[in-house]
């Protein structure tokens, strides 16, 4: 009995992770695909994807939220001394050290481009980015023992979201560019946004 629960335990995670490579191929591809384009291309049926997703959007945000967990990679490997005050610090330095450029740019690809104020972009703007800050305010609470959960969850939290405030911004002066003069305008904003955050109005 345990076998064959763990044989289906291993399918499922095979199954959800070729639904997800495949999303990632085909956004690199350059196709904005359906449902069936993304049956074929992970090789499952359609009815394996809705067991693991509750729709086409719910699988880009997934593929974005494990992309943007490299924030909570690069957190894990700058780590300083522990105090209260280097919360902020640690945080704002896994911001500069991802590619969140790269990963705003997959998801406008993912979307078929789209303009501001577009209600789908949005929704899934803040769906990845509420994922990754759930997840980092629990890494920092664990990295910080003595710190306040709350703390740690609004400084993250005052971070990412003004990290899609920043997004969408940069994503209307450069239609998703990656180019140079794209990623030092995004570093100029992104350290706008931790400046402001830092010391308050």
């Amino acid at each position: 009995m345990t076998d064959s629960l763990d044989r289906r335990a291993a399918l499922k995670a095979r199954h959800r992770r070729a639904i997800l490579d495949a999303a990632d191929a085909l956004v690199s591809d350059g196709i904005r695909f359906s449902v069936d384009q993304l049956a074929e291309r992970a090789d499952v049926s359609r009815r394996t994807i809705f067991n693991h997703f509750s729709s086409i959007d719910d699988v880009v945000t997934t593929v974005c939220t494990e992309m943007l967990r490299g924030v909570i990679g690069s957190f894990r490997s700058t780590v300083t001394a522990g105090e209260r005050a280097s919360m902020f610090d640690d945080v704002a330095e896994a911001l500069r050290a991802t590619d969140v450029p790269g990963i705003i740019a997959f998801l406008w690809h993912a979307l078929g481009g789209f303009g501001p104020g577009d209600p789908r972009a949005t929704q899934i703007f803040h769906a990845t980015f509420a994922r990754t800050s759930d997840e980092m305010a629990r890494e920092l609470s664990q990295r910080y023992p003595e710190a306040d959960p709350l703390d740690a969850a609004i400084l993250v939290s005052s971070l990412m979201n003004g990290t899609v405030c920043v997004a969408t911004h940069w994503l209307t002066r450069t239609s998703a560019a990656t180019d140079d003069a794209a990623r030092d305008l995004w570093h100029h904003l992104l350290e706008k946004l931790i400046t402001t955050v830092r010391t308050g109005y």
